[in-house]
């Protein structure tokens, strides 16, 4: 065994042992994080920012959305292109926090797909299926003002970009293939027993943990702000798409957020916002995942995990994200774990440069909409919206607002005024 193995070999025992230890995640959080001489942020202001963040993480990603490396190094020049001697500095951080690119898929992906753009030639700014799902879920929330698992698989099975006008017969089959699926085991929530047209929920993509929760229902954390708990009931309550294993994480992941909304946060520093929601992301556990014997809770493996794979990087990129695809052990690179794990390991590589981990995560390649979208919220959910720049804001609500009649503006309102039950 070599040494960068032996770094990784740990027993189920040593985790559990660790994670007790710790209480956290052990993702060290700076103590010195440039606030940019902004004026702190407001909680609704920081819960547009989750919302808006998490929509401009998934249409940077879109283009370049498992891309070889050497089709997309005009744009990236260093995708998968690091040295392995060569370590992140000040200077590295800043450059890559200002270059963060919003592409177009026209040169890039031109072609329509079902779990991708649904249009050919998409302009920059549009979103995949990672932003589509939470389309859903609000279109859910505006027409019953309150969240249930019954009325968000009502508008997976009904769901047209505008539901005032038909789609053109190239949109439906796009529509059909993406949401099929989904909708086999909504109807089966719903009561549905003809095999055609539903099928167990159990059955759901094969039983595999992968990153739907994570893609539908972070906008839940926002009816929670400052109540970890309470968003990590609520979407392990809603959540019908996950695998058991992946309820978790999303849970987690929105108790982590609920954390950050935390109307108290609003005058702290963003410090105490990241403490915040690492701290509520491992220790909200309502159901005592950690005591299973034997199994305990997974989470706090690829969230130690997620810590060790960036420090034993020592700030070169090429070193963790070869550890990455080794250690982090994904089947499918869109598998909940490694959807979670991949932005918080490279946001820690980044000493918590939230623009620099953006822009790593589309270097790293892979799903990368999918972790550039998770990544997206949890520095909106800090930072709020201007962290993002004002040109990447537009784009993505133009060209939201054109291709499903949203205003993603208006959604911070809908969340709080809603019934949160």
């Amino acid at each position: 065994m070599n040494d960068t193995a032996a770094k990784f070999r740990y027993s189920r025992r040593q985790l559990l042992q660790r994670s007790a230890a710790a209480g956290i995640c052990g993702l060290a959080v700076p103590q010195a994080i440039i606030a940019q001489g902004r004026v702190e942020p407001g909680m609704l202001d920081r819960v547009y920012g989750m919302l808006i963040g998490s929509f401009i993480g998934d249409a940077a990603g879109g283009p370049v959305e498992f891309a070889e490396p050497q089709s997309v190094q005009d744009v990236l020049p260093n995708a998968r292109n690091w040295d392995a001697a060569r370590r992140l500095n000040d200077s590295e951080l800043q450059s890559l926090s200002a270059q963060f690119p919003m592409l177009s898929y026209e040169s890039l992906r031109p072609d329509a797909a079902a779990y991708g753009p649904w249009k050919s030639n998409a302009p920059a700014g549009t979103i995949t299926d990672d932003s589509r799902m939470k389309i859903i879920l609000m279109r859910a929330l505006t027409a019953n003002e309150r969240l249930t698992r019954e009325r968000i698989a009502e508008e997976m099975i009904r769901f047209q970009p505008k539901p005032d006008e038909q789609p053109n017969p190239n949109l439906q089959a796009l529509i059909n293939e993406g949401l099929a699926e989904y909708r086999l085991a909504a109807n089966w929530l719903l009561g549905e027993r003809d095999e055609s047209k539903a099928l167990p929920i159990e059955r759901l993509w094969a039983g595999i943990a992968n990153c739907s929760g994570q893609m539908l229902l972070l906008p839940v954390a926002a009816q929670y702000p400052g109540d970890p708990e309470a968003a990590y009931r609520a979407t392990w309550e809603l959540d019908f798409v996950d695998a058991p294993l992946a309820r978790d994480f999303c849970a987690a992941l929105n108790a982590g957020l609920a954390a950050a909304l935390a109307p108290q946060l609003d005058t702290q520093s963003v410090e105490a916002r990241w403490t915040a929601l690492l701290t509520a992301m491992s220790k909200t556990d309502p159901f005592r995942l950690r005591e299973v014997p034997f199994a305990g809770r997974p989470l706090d493996k690829w969230l130690h995990m997620a810590r060790k794979i960036a420090v034993d990087a020592k700030g070169s990129p090429a070193v963790l994200y070869r550890t990455l695809e080794e250690y982090g052990q994904p089947v499918y690179w869109w598998d909940a774990h490694f959807t979670l794990l991949t932005p918080l390991a490279i946001l820690q590589l980044c000493r918590f440069n939230p623009m620099a981990a953006m822009h790593l995560c589309l270097d790293f390649g892979h799903d990368t909409d999918s972790y550039a979208q998770v990544l997206g919220a949890m520095v909106g959910a800090v930072h709020g919206p201007e962290i993002f720049p004002d040109h990447m804001r537009q784009a993505v609500l133009t060209e939201v607002q054109k291709d499903y009649g949203e205003d993603l503006r208006d959604w911070p309102a809908q969340l709080r005024l809603a019934n949160a039950d």
